[in-house]
């Protein structure tokens, strides 16, 4: 297979991803907490805090862990050994 052809059979293959609505609407689900919880953190610790809490625990989502699990362990992140979480939202 030549460069273009194989260049051509990517292209397609990515535009299918892009016209995949399950996809989307699946994708938006799964993040929606995690979304959810950057936007009420950044009320309170700002933006960039909320944005780097929030990808984080999407990243931690996309790796596996569920949103709880993901949720706690960004949050232990910021805190000293032993002091107790706060409630999730």
């Amino acid at each position: 297979m030549n460069f273009n052809n194989q260049h051509l059979q990517q292209e397609d293959h990515q535009q299918a991803y892009y016209r995949d609505t399950d996809l989307h609407q699946q994708t938006l689900a799964i993040i929606s907490p995690a979304v959810r919880h950057g936007l009420r953190e950044a009320h309170y610790l700002g933006f960039q805090h909320a944005l780097t809490e929030a990808v984080a625990i999407g990243y931690l989502m996309g790796s596996g862990y569920n949103y709880e699990t993901a949720w706690r362990t960004v949050e232990s992140w910021w805190r000293p050994a032993g002091t107790p979480l706060p409630q999730m939202y």
